[in-house]
């Protein structure tokens, strides 16, 4: 019998965990809920890595991504990544990706991106094409519902196909979930609509735990003003134009030599966190951050540097006035705990990419991210091949369960309204600057909401997505916010303004579980 190993998502995670499970010799199937490598944060990523390289040592790796995360980290997995990050893309690169790494720690994916604001596009649809070369079945459109627990392990997954309202099961040797974050329970978020924490969800549900999800990166600068879309802006620009306060100080540059940074460029990578909390902390206050694009000089808007941060080409009429900019969320730093091939603590069950939890602690440093999903989701695949080969037979059959109703009229609210209203909650709770009130404010709202069990009204495909979607929104949304009321300090990311000092007695884990079917919060070792 032939030995299936599933792979949930089509970010660069998964579709490198699928390439490389198959290379290793398993039949590997991977569900992707929308069209494959097209609508992940991989694609929508800037599309450079940090890495150990020609001046960057891998101890040199290690220290940078340990003190950024305020040393909550996994070593054992800031080790794998710091020893492993620049021969993983040296194996991506022989598969056919078009990388370039240089001698400074840093490689990039841009020269095959469709635009800038899709940097890893470029690398999305070349690993889909080698993924598709290599005899990986690749099913579009299919949102996993729940994975299939055995007496020994993982069996495989229920999903539908949301596009026809038709459900199946899948058995499997192996599961890899490769579902990205969850940055979709916010309003203001520069990740894809589909992050809804699916992954998470399927974890809690299926008796796993998840770790420092209070920890949620913000990227400062995100457009805030009508006419200019939900996009990150990198503090590259702060090197070219004045960002400053409604009164004209530059308060954000001030501060970087307490940052220990004398560039935006510097503060892109190594004080992120400090500058969202800032800018947060400055919005509390009834304060607004200006980005003086009147200021641009003609010749500095085609730098190469200078449209990395813009994302996209603003026209005249975009850039003859200030405009308003604010943090937007950006990465989750938390999840499923793994060790350094992916296995979690269900047997037959990996994660990698963002969905996991334990390589950046309290907060990520930049360029990790890509780094992370190749490193792991290269480890995890070959772990998850080579378990399912070695396991005894596991049935591979692919069951059709029965069709999910559409039900149209006008009973019922809209599954988006729903959502809506919880991202409205979420943003307002769970912003950069947090505090007890707040918060408890926050998962009040949640519960009420999700007790409610409005019917829905499921008038569409579209539709039925949302619906399943809100399952894993509901549950990240108070993973996030039960993790965040329980950590009584601020570290990296998690800011509490009833507590804004880092705490040697916080350094340990919130842990996340399901008693009795509730969210709860649990302090770790």
């Amino acid at each position: 019998m032939k030995k299936r190993v599933i792979v949930v998502g089509s970010g660069g995670a998964g579709l490198t965990a699928a390439i490389s499970a198959r290379k290793t010799g398993a039949e590997v199937v991977l569900l992707s809920k929308t069209g494959c490598a097209e609508a992940s944060c991989t694609a929508y990523s800037g599309g450079l890595f940090s890495l150990s390289s020609g001046t960057v040592s891998p101890d040199d790796h290690y220290r940078r991504i340990m003190e950024t995360g305020r040393y909550v980290n996994d070593p054992s997995l800031v080790r794998t990544l710091a020893d492993h990050s620049e021969a993983t893309l040296r194996v991506i690169s022989k598969w056919g990706v078009s990388l370039k790494v240089t001698t400074s720690g840093h490689a990039t994916a841009r020269k095959t991106a469709p635009s800038r604001i899709m940097g890893g596009g470029g690398m999305t649809r070349e690993l889909a094409s080698i993924a598709r070369r290599e005899g990986v079945v690749i099913l579009e459109n299919h949102i996993v519902s729940r994975l299939l627990v055995g007496m020994h392990g993982v069996e495989g997954v229920e999903a539908v196909d949301w596009k026809r309202g038709k459900a199946f099961s899948f058995g499997a040797s192996a599961v890899i979930l490769a579902t990205g974050g969850g940055g979709a329970i916010y309003e203001r978020t520069d990740n894809p609509l589909r992050m809804t924490g699916d992954g998470y969800a399927l974890a809690l549900d299926a008796g796993l735990e998840l770790v420092d999800m209070e920890y949620v990166q913000f990227y400062p600068m995100g457009w805030d003003q009508k006419g200019y879309p939900v996009w990150m802006v990198g503090l590259g620009l702060l090197d070219y134009i004045p960002v400053t306060d409604e009164k004209g100080r530059e308060f954000l540059k001030e501060a970087f030599p307490l940052w220990g940074v004398s560039t935006g460029k510097e503060a892109n990578l190594f004080a992120r966190d400090r500058a969202a909390l800032l800018l947060a902390g400055h919005a509390v206050k009834g304060g607004r951050t200006l980005l003086h694009l009147e200021k641009f000089r003609e010749e500095d808007l085609s730098l190469p540097d200078v449209q990395a941060s813009l994302l996209f080409d603003l026209p005249p009429e975009k850039r003859s006035a200030p405009v308003h900019v604010s943090p937007v969320q950006h990465y989750f730093t938390g999840g499923v705990p793994m060790d350094s091939e992916g296995r979690t603590s269900l047997p037959g069950l990996f994660v990698c990419g963002e969905v996991s939890g334990g390589v950046d602690g309290a907060s990520r440093m930049g360029g990790n991210a890509l780094t992370n999903i190749l490193v792991f989701g290269l480890r995890a695949g070959k772990a998850a091949a080579e378990e399912a080969m070695a396991s005894s037979a596991v049935s591979d059959a692919v069951s059709k369960l029965p069709e999910c109703v559409l039900r149209s009229g006008r009973e019922g609210v809209s599954p988006a309204e729903v959502r809506c209203e919880l991202r409205s909650i979420v943003q307002e709770g769970l912003s950069p600057w947090r505090n007890a009130e707040g918060i408890e404010r926050c998962i009040s709202k949640i519960e009420l909401l999700n007790a409610s069990r409005r019917a829905l009204n499921i008038a569409s495909s579209l539709d039925l997505l949302h619906a399943m979607e809100l399952h894993g929104l509901h549950r990240t949304a108070e993973a996030v916010a039960r993790a965040s009321f329980t950590r009584k300090e601020s570290r990296g990311v998690h800011f509490r303004e009833d507590f804004p000092n880092e705490s040697e007695e916080w350094k340990r884990r919130i842990r996340i579980l399901l008693e009795e079917g509730a969210v709860t919060a649990r302090v770790g070792e």
